[in-house]
């Protein structure tokens, strides 16, 4: 796989149809600011799909105004494969399939490609809840998927495309790709993508099409996307396998120059692995000996306690219910308590460990896979 520095990836951001400076300005991209999560800077474990909290993201940087409005009566997933249509799904008989023995609901954590830490910029394109649907495969059991498939190619109603291995629908241990019509116990809101939308457990927030309308089956192995083809034009993991990199946020912070008032201050943010579990956070001030953080929500019980009940019942039905936390594909909470701060400028310095063995560094070759660590400058005042 062809490695980038970050030089080299600001670089193909850039060729791409807008540049990383242009897109934080436009419509299709928002920042969600640190006070959006929760009072006092608190981020609860679960977002809530509120527009301003649950952050906005288009992958075609269309104005939230103009995201595709559709009915769910009106919903229609068209199933193809090239000019043979091998079925219309309504979202009728989605709902159908889900009351017949095959919904399912687990956490996942979303997080848009342009919240890798590249400066100020989109650190808070990231959130986490409890997704609700019908895996993909109960759809395509009864269908003749042509046996030479090796992607699917799928399709928003705002245009926007992408795509995902055939394997991956079938992948043994790990969840199933889900059509997902719920969050957080309800609808899936026209914003977040409703009525139905893709998700895919590991993988970035571009390869869950919101809005999806079409998925169409293809021999062809080549790139295909917005993103794959035109964005991130010649980066090779953006195409497949697609998975969030290793990362974590400095909420508190949120990649600004801050003023705050010491000696003592707690620093708070999540990190993430897209396709394992996060293990540690480290965190060192002005290049000095890094200390360990604290994790927050990596308890089911601590978790469980924080939600309403309601999402108490979601959360004992999902599917990782059994497995030990904390969870692949879903975000850590952590939190640093930094003392004894002299007035003056500071920079902090905030690395995550996952399960396969991985760590962030200040370069880390492709930050796709693997974030840099995050550097914050901040100040205490006087």
């Amino acid at each position: 796989m062809t490695r980038f520095n970050r030089r080299e990836f600001l670089k193909t951001l850039a060729t791409g149809s807008a540049a990383l400076l242009a897109l934080r300005f436009t419509s299709g991209c928002e920042f969600v600011d640190v006070e959006t999560f929760g009072a006092g800077g608190d981020t609860p474990f679960v977002t809530p799909q509120d527009d301003g909290v649950w952050f906005w993201q288009s992958g075609n940087s269309i104005a939230k105004e103009d995201a595709p409005n559709i009915a769910a009566d009106d919903w229609r997933l068209s199933i193809t494969a090239g000019d043979e249509e091998l079925a219309q799904l309504t979202y009728q008989e989605l709902r159908d399939l889900g009351a017949q023995g095959h919904e399912l609901t687990y956490w996942k954590t979303l997080r848009c490609v342009f919240s890798l830490n590249l400066g100020p910029l989109l650190t808070s394109l990231i959130a986490n809840g409890l997704f609700t649907g019908v895996p993909l495969t109960a759809v395509l059991d009864a269908l003749d998927v042509p046996p030479e498939a090796v992607k699917v190619r799928t399709y928003g109603a705002d245009g926007f495309t992408s795509n995902i291995p055939v394997a991956r629908l079938s992948a043994a241990g790990q969840l199933p790709v889900m059509l997902a019509y719920e969050l957080n116990g309800e609808p899936l809101s026209r914003l977040r993508g409703g009525p139905v939308r893709l998700i895919i457990p590991e993988m970035w927030g571009y390869k869950n099409m919101k809005w999806l309308d079409r998925i169409d089956f293809t021999a062809n192995e080549e790139a295909f996307g917005v993103y794959e083809t035109v964005r991130f034009r010649g980066v090779e993991s953006i195409d497949a396998p697609g998975k969030m990199a290793l990362a974590n946020h400095t909420i508190t912070l949120a990649g600004r120059n801050a003023t705050l008032e010491g000696p003592d201050i707690t620093i708070e943010g999540v990190a993430v692995s897209g396709d394992a579990a996060i293990t540690e956070v480290r965190f060192s001030v002005d290049d000095g000996p890094e200390e360990p953080a604290d994790l927050l929500g990596d308890d089911a019980d601590e978790v469980r306690q924080s939600l309403s009940p309601a999402l108490q019942t979601l959360m004992a039905d999902a599917a990782q219910s059994d497995e030990a936390w904390p969870l692949p594909n879903v975000w850590v909470r952590w939190s640093a308590n930094l003392q004894g701060l002299s007035p003056g400028s500071h920079t902090l310095t905030v690395r995550a460990f996952d399960s396969q063995g991985r760590a962030q560094q200040l370069d880390t070759g492709d930050p796709l896979t693997v974030a840099q660590a995050v550097r914050v400058p901040f100040e205490i005042s006087g």
